[in-house]
């Protein structure tokens, strides 16, 4: 079957709405080279300026399959992004809809005016309900939402108003088409709403939006009432859809091409490739294989600890015990959640008890740093894969890197552990390795412990003695890189699992802020991946 949107034809007839997955271009990219299905491209929101977007937690689950989220506009602005844009290829049946959004009808067109001529249309974010100072707040001026669609479709590019079910759907409507919109998306997430635990919000921004199952009847009954208004405009339809039913119930309601974004969660990125191929097919045959791919147990509840023992090692290094376990593979990682002070992901030194090495560097490391025996937090997880490895394992690890490897240690007898840090204090943790490994060999650059110099420095000798099977390696990229490039000369690329420190906000798959170069989201594909992958 043969797509087109505004002219173009394209390869299917889903997207994945903005703000979802496909938040990094890299992934973005991916995804236009390997899934077909997905015709429609939709970047993440831009605006004219670098925002950085809200402190985690930015997401949590809301009902099963139903999540609130307020990730706060978070992009690079407009000129940097088209810098980025200008370096990667997309397909020529892909439909390239740049979501953007702004405070006026000049800040629409500046932003749309410097991504003019990397996209194929742009999608007019008016419609975000967890901003005080755009998209909803926007949507429900009907005289600058025409002025906003004018604006833009001034350009010359088709422009597609995403509109809110939180306002008058039917004003909205007729004020962008007044504006000369091209299309609509409907809809955005429901809300702002509230979500709590345990008496605390969760949300750093305390209201959210809701989106996934929960918005699905809402989002049926927005495209009917549009459609009242609109025989003729296309409508890309989002909201709770996860199965071929959902799909055919908003194309009876009038929607034409469809986006998938809360279904996705949990999803790897071979998963997501199978699931839209399996979708489609569900569609076309009448069949429902793609709901297989569905995750229902995201590991999301919250968990309460408290504080056993706050041991600090160094002026910015502790190892915090916690009074309890969490059942753990080696390479998982978890989130800890500090109420009204926000949350940060770490990988699990050791898991019996629960046990946490803490390098201090910011603002949530800082208060977790004062905890002191007693204190309560809260965990969630675990989250990500174990590589499967047989055989002796090599160890490698700088800095806080060390705290991924333990578990590595304890489940495989045959391991050797290289492990390196500036000083004596900040390898005070290292104990526990000497009595699951077969070798340790530890190096500090102050000379203070081991040999003076890089963890690297003496790796090939160390591979060369040792003859591993495996390596698995865990810190800074400078690190990561040079032990990858060494190893490679010994051991199979394939063999090879590193994890490198990537920004990780939901730990589910869904914001997509941890892609690596290549694509992948480091949170449910790794956290541990081959060079290939990184």
């Amino acid at each position: 079957m043969k797509y087109q949107l505004f002219g173009k034809e394209i390869s299917g007839p889903f997207t994945i709405p903005a703000g979802i997955v496909a938040t990094e271009l890299s992934t973005l990219e991916k995804i236009a080279r390997e899934i077909p299905e997905i015709g429609i491209l939709t970047t993440k929101s831009i605006g004219s300026k670098a925002r950085e977007g809200n402190r985690e937690p930015i997401i949590a689950q809301y009902t099963p399959y139903s999540f609130i989220n307020a990730v706060g506009l978070a992009n690079p602005g407009s000129q940097e992004f088209a810098k980025r844009l200008s370096k990667i290829k997309i397909p020529e049946d892909k439909f390239l809809l740049i979501s953007i959004f702004g405070s006026n009808e000049n800040e629409f067109k500046e932003v749309a005016g410097k991504l003019l001529e990397h996209g194929d249309g742009f999608e007019l974010n008016i419609s975000c309900p967890h901003s005080d100072k755009y998209g909803q707040v926007i949507g429900q001026d009907r005289v600058l939402v025409e002025k906003i669609t004018k604006s833009v479709t001034s350009l010359g590019k088709p422009v597609v108003a995403k509109i809110s079910p939180n306002l008058d759907v039917k004003e909205t409507v007729a004020s962008v088409i007044k504006g000369g919109a091209s299309g609509i998306t409907a809809i955005n997430t429901k809300g702002p709403e509230l979500y709590l635990h345990d008496g605390y919000l969760v949300l750093s921004n305390k209201v959210g939006g809701i989106s996934g199952k929960a918005i699905l009847e809402l989002g049926i009954k927005c495209v009917r009432e549009i459609r009242k208004i609109t025989s003729s405009l296309p409508v890309i339809a989002c909201g709770g859809i996860s199965t071929a039913e959902d799909i055919k119930r908003y194309k009876k309601a009038g929607a034409n091409f469809f986006g998938i974004g809360s279904a996705l969660v949990g999803m790897n990125t071979e998963e997501i490739k199978e699931y839209f191929h399996e979708l489609l097919n569900d569609v076309e045959s009448g069949t429902n294989n793609g709901m297989k791919f569905l995750k229902e147990k995201l590991k999301m509840e919250y968990r309460k600890f408290r504080v056993k023992k706050n041991e600090q090692l160094a002026e910015d290094l502790f190892l915090l015990e916690l009074d309890g376990s969490v059942k753990v593979e080696p390479g998982q990682f978890i989130f800890t959640w500090l109420p009204e002070r926000g949350e940060k992901p770490f990988s699990v030194f050791d898991d019996e008890p629960l046990t946490l090495l803490v390098r201090k560097k910011g603002y949530f490391t800082t208060e977790l740093s004062k905890l002191k025996k007693g204190d309560m937090l809260y965990i969630r997880g675990p989250y990500g894969n174990s590589p499967k490895v047989d055989g002796r394992i090599l160890l490698v690890g700088g800095g806080t890197g060390i705290a991924a490897l333990l578990l590595f240690a304890r489940k495989n007898k045959k391991a050797v552990a290289v492990l390196g840090a500036k000083d004596r204090k900040h390898l005070a943790c290292v104990k526990k390795f000497s009595v699951t490994c077969e070798e340790v060999y530890l190096a500090t650059e102050s000379g203070e412990v081991g040999n003076k110099g890089m963890v690297t420095d003496n790796l090939e000798k160390i591979i060369e003695k040792t003859q591993p099977n495996y390596c698995i390696n865990c810190g800074p990229e400078a690190m990561v890189k040079i032990a990858i490039q060494k190893e490679s000369k010994y051991v199979d690329l394939e063999r090879i699992y590193s994890s490198i420190e990537f920004l990780t906000k939901c730990g589910i798959g869904l914001c997509g802020s941890c892609a690596t170069s290549k694509g992948y989201r480091i949170c449910v594909d790794g956290t541990f991946l081959t060079p290939m992958k990184i």
